[in-house]
């Protein structure tokens, strides 16, 4: 059978979860489940402490490229919610190795818990971010 799923029944291993956006999101920004129910999600806000599920890879699995640009309020999109993948930063220094939480927007940032907690460490760092620009990034997820 052709064509694409955009809801389905079952999730094979749960690495590509589809849910509905609560709010405009980039591809490559993390997400966060909206506090009201779980199908829907919504980019990091650093403020409210969310943890990340995943990160957004597709709307409706039509492209997996993050140059094709933003899902809309109300669209499904696709999350990542393990492995290796390409995520947003801010403008944080990110060298190999380092860990990685939600920061705002839905990119991510240093992990700021340091020895305290690192129940909200997301991702691991693979490649560096040296500069003070915000780029693009391959981290692998820690959860899932």
């Amino acid at each position: 059978m052709a064509g694409t799923v955009s809801d389905p029944i079952f999730y094979k291993d749960g690495q590509y979860l589809t849910f509905t956006a609560t709010a405009a999101l980039s591809l490559g920004n993390c997400v966060a489940l909206d506090s009201d129910t779980a199908d829907y999600c919504i980019k990091g806000v650093a403020a409210a402490r969310l943890h990340a599920i995943g990160v957004a890879v597709s709307t409706n699995r039509v492209s997996r490229t993050m140059t094709d640009g933003i899902v809309a309020a109300g669209q499904k999109v696709t999350v990542c919610t393990r492995g290796i993948v390409n995520v947003r930063t801010d403008n944080s220094a990110i060298l190999i190795g380092s860990l990685l939480e939600l920061g705002a927007d839905g990119k991510v940032t240093l992990h700021t818990d340091a020895s305290a907690d690192y129940r909200s460490a997301f991702a691991m760092a693979l490649e560096e971010n040296s500069s003070t620009d915000a780029t693009v990034i391959k981290v692998k997820l820690l959860r899932g």
